[in-house]
């Protein structure tokens, strides 16, 4: 699986590549805060195709992405849209259940894009995992480049291989994108609910709060998998201490089973 999410100041890019024994698709949307919408541009069930090369560069009838250490670029044919993209921090771990096929999150890219004749510069995120996380799954993500302070979120409640070796797996991370200082939750000290997320930090309480504005929504049906994907973009409010951080950010629900 791979995902990426841009931040601008008038709009929010998201693509993603999702990948199953049974299914490989992948897509790019967007939400453009002037006609407050989401809008499609891709949606395609064609398997990309990876170059010779030694890092990520995979290209299918009108998408391309190229990922290698330190940045990359994704393209999409037809609308011109080009985003080039930079790391700045890594983080990657073992999720729960998992023994050897580590996540990678880069939460603080920062990127340019071209589209519709203008030039944006923006902040953004990208995570990519591998392993066995079925057959049944749920999670709720919510993920901000785009908060007030110059922090960067992103935290998960989620349940893997339900019955089958089960697997809970939560955690809530805030970055100081001037201090590079990581802030996190103990798995069993965070949770979400339908539009919040909590978590209690050395005895303090975070809260972020979100309000959708968009929503895509698809269901990744084939042979063994039978996955529903909803992606909202929303306002966001983060509320610890006397502090209070706003922007926007994506929260992401799956539920299914994976096959």
């Amino acid at each position: 699986m791979l995902q990426y999410h841009f931040f601008f100041e008038d709009m929010f890019v998201q693509a993603r590549v999702f990948l199953t024994p049974s299914v490989e698709e992948h897509s790019l949307w967007i939400f453009d805060h002037g006609k407050q919408e989401v809008q499609e541009l891709e949606n395609c069930s064609e398997p990309l195709k990876q170059s010779e090369v030694d890092f990520l560069h995979v290209s299918g009838p009108r998408m391309q992405i190229e990922d290698r250490d330190g940045g990359g670029r994704l393209s999409l044919d037809g609308e011109e849209l080009v985003v080039d993209f930079t790391s700045r921090n890594v983080f990657s771990w073992l999720p729960a259940g998992q023994s050897e096929d580590a996540v990678i999150h880069r939460p603080d890219l920062e990127i340019t894009m071209k589209y519709g004749g203008r030039t944006r510069v923006g902040r953004g995120y990208s995570k990519r995992y591998f392993g066995h996380y079925g057959p049944h799954w749920g999670y709720r993500f919510i993920q901000s480049s785009w908060l007030t302070g110059d922090k960067f979120l992103w935290t998960a409640d989620a349940t893997f291989r339900l019955g089958d070796g089960e697997a809970k797996y939560n955690y809530f991370k805030l970055l100081d994108g001037q201090t590079n200082e990581l802030v996190q939750a103990e798995s069993r000290d965070t949770y979400q609910q339908d539009t919040e997320a909590h978590a209690w930090i050395d005895g303090e309480r975070y809260v972020a709060s979100i309000t959708p504005l968009g929503e895509w929504l698809h269901d990744y049906k084939k042979g063994g998998t039978n996955s529903r994907m909803q992606l909202r973009y929303c306002s966001i409010q983060l509320q610890h201490g006397d502090e209070t951080l706003t922007g926007y950010a994506l929260n992401e629900r799956c539920f299914g089973v994976l096959g």
